[in-house]
């Protein structure tokens, strides 16, 4: 008589750890990831061999758009409610908790102080909407220097780097060197995108 021979049965595993694990993963890195704030202003940089990276903390960007306006900007999300503070008191501009709060959702501000108030109260879909007239910097108002100057002073060991379009106007330039020249702000950096060789 032929041996009857046993079913056979593939080997199963329990998915379920694996899930919970997975899902824990995807959490934790959601939670503990930060999103980039939507710039204000597009620009394409210039390119160059430089291959020293921008410091992600610690950094005042100030940026020049194709029509020579000129933008603020603070990389760190963190130190944005501490400068809206230290600005207000310095220049009495009178914003509430709420305004700067709000300012902390700003990656770049092109207005002048005068109209920051006004800007920050803004709904995200209006500011989108707003013609930008930029933040002055000539020789009769230079406020740019003052909120890089108030930066400074309120983030010691701070830096300030600069992101020009590669249409930008050269005078635009120039104008902006030359008020940080005088500013005694003469450490920099430029911004520029990694040539391809």
């Amino acid at each position: 008589m032929a041996a009857v021979k046993p079913k056979r049965h593939g080997p199963s595993m329990d998915m379920t750890a694996m899930c919970d694990v997975a899902f824990l993963l995807l959490t934790f890195f959601i939670m503990a990831s930060s999103f980039k704030s939507e710039e204000t202003v597009t620009i394409e940089t210039p390119s160059s061999i430089s291959e020293e990276l921008i410091p992600e903390t610690d950094v005042c960007m100030v940026s020049i758009d194709t029509d020579g306006k000129y933008y603020f900007g603070i990389t760190d999300a963190t130190q944005r409610d501490d400068f809206a503070k230290a600005l207000s008191d310095k220049y009495n501009l009178g914003l509430t908790n709420a305004e700067m709060v709000a300012f902390t959702s700003l990656a770049e501000v092109g207005v002048p102080m005068k109209q920051l108030k006004n800007y920050v109260n803004l709904s995200e879909a209006q500011r989108i909407k707003v013609e930008l007239e930029g933040i002055p910097l000539d020789s009769t108002d230079s406020e740019l220097v003052d909120w890089v100057k108030t930066y400074g002073e309120t983030f010691a060991g701070s830096k300030i780097a600069v992101r020009g379009d590669g249409n930008t106007p050269y005078p635009a330039l120039k104008n902006l060197f030359d008020e940080f020249g005088r500013a005694d702000l003469n450490k920099f950096q430029l911004i520029t995108k990694i040539e391809k060789q």
